[in-house]
């Protein structure tokens, strides 16, 4: 194995500018973790992970984003 060690830098991006991508992967782990009610889930809540993931869908080819909202 070889050592490899890459800073990552914090390019404060507001939420509503960040990636479809990333605000789609967000509104499923919001949705994860409102469904198994995780200590980690913040205020998030059911409506709010469908909002950020309708308003996220972007193109959905394969139709998975549609199957999950």
């Amino acid at each position: 194995s070889k050592l490899i060690e890459k800073p990552v830098v914090d390019k404060s991006i507001s939420f509503e500018k960040s990636s479809q991508n990333f605000r789609w992967a967000a509104s499923v782990a919001a949705f994860g973790m409102v469904m198994r009610d995780s200590e980690f889930k913040g205020n998030a809540t059911l409506d709010q992970a469908l909002q950020i993931a309708e308003s996220a869908k972007g193109d959905d080819k394969e139709g998975y984003r549609a199957e999950f909202i």
